[in-house]
């Protein structure tokens, strides 16, 4: 009996020994030009009330209660969020320097519960451009101090989409990332003419912007008809080094045959669906959303079938980039 509480005991001591080793501290800068003067965007940050129609984590549950102090706009205003998805705290303003920094504070209380600085910096460019910079410096629980270095990298994300949409509500024919959470969708076994794909993602680009025009001219001459939007399928993506293994396609009747592409048969089912409405450039925040989002409502992508990309306009038909819709769907069960 000794034996085992001993045993247990070590289990029990080694995390923690562990953890008492890890800094648990991180610091995330983020930073983006606007073309407007620095006081449009002192005055678009600093009132609460406006944050719903940027903020990159409200999109995610926009039924979430929010309340507002009498002057969110103001030294010591703030504002609370309480929602499903995003969980619940407080943002405060606890200083403002002139029209240069804004100084927060940003407790979380649920779904775990820390206190971090947040402050903005507004460097004026010119008389209509003003640089933003989105800053903050916290510290884990220390049970979660392991997920210290990942946090910025979680955080830029979030603080890069931000600062798109900030600078969409302040300037003119920006281009902006507007993204969507559909929720499970089912999609068909389907075939397509394929082109396949093994390498970085510069690499990947191009062969896009050539593959696809390559299938579309090749049904068209044919005289095929295309059952469903062009999609990319990702059968592996290694993130760290930007290396991709994935199949451009076009979906064709099941009895398609061709001497010049792969024909191939893709297995349907059950899947999460996330739209990006804005540039292609865009897509890497709205994969990065997607999946924030799953993790958000608890739900587990399945591993052994493959994300895609559905292309559902011709960009070249639209009259900006933000009306390209392009729709993400990860596997679930």
């Amino acid at each position: 009996m000794a034996t085992s509480l001993i045993a247990i005991a070590v289990i029990i001591t080694i995390p923690l020994l562990y953890l008492a080793t890890l800094d648990g501290r991180f610091t995330v800068r983020r930073s983006l030009e606007i073309c407007t003067n620095r006081k449009k965007v002192f005055d678009k940050v600093s009132d609460f009330r406006s944050w719903p129609d940027w903020s990159p984590w409200l999109m995610h549950d926009p039924d979430a209660t929010l309340v507002y102090s009498d002057t969110p706009d103001q030294e010591g205003g703030w504002y609370t969020w309480d929602g499903r998805i995003v969980g619940a705290g407080k943002l405060m303003h606890q200083k403002f320097i002139g029209e240069e920094r804004i100084e927060q504070q940003i407790e979380f209380k649920r779904p775990f519960k820390s206190v971090s600085k947040v402050w903005w910096e507004f460097e004026p460019k010119d008389d209509s451009t003003t640089l933003v910079h989105w800053n903050m410096a916290g510290k884990m629980p220390f049970l979660s101090r392991f997920m210290a270095k990942k946090m910025p990298v979680y955080i830029s994300k979030d603080y890069d989409t931000g600062l798109y949409m900030l600078r969409g509500e302040l300037e003119a024919d920006a281009e902006i990332p507007r993204i969507s959470f559909g929720g499970p969708a089912e999609l068909p076994d389907q075939t397509a003419l394929s082109i396949h794909f093994e390498g970085h993602l510069e690499a990947m680009k191009k062969v896009m912007m050539e593959g696809f025009p390559k299938l579309g001219r090749y049904i068209d001459e044919n005289n095929l008809s295309a059952t469903g939007f062009p999609f990319t399928i990702y059968h592996k993506v290694d993130l760290n080094s930007m290396h991709f293994n994935c199949d451009l396609a076009m979906p064709v009747p099941v009895e398609t045959t061709s001497t010049e592409f792969d024909v191939r048969s893709y297995s349907g089912g059950r899947y999460y669906k996330t739209t990006l409405r804005g540039s292609y450039e865009f897509l890497e925040l709205a994969w990065y959303q997607a999946y924030s989002h799953l993790q958000m409502q608890k739900i587990k992508p399945q591993q052994k079938r493959a994300p895609l990309e559905m292309y559902e306009n011709d960009p070249a038909t639209v009259n900006h980039t933000n009306e390209i819709s392009t729709s993400i769907y990860i596997p679930i069960q």
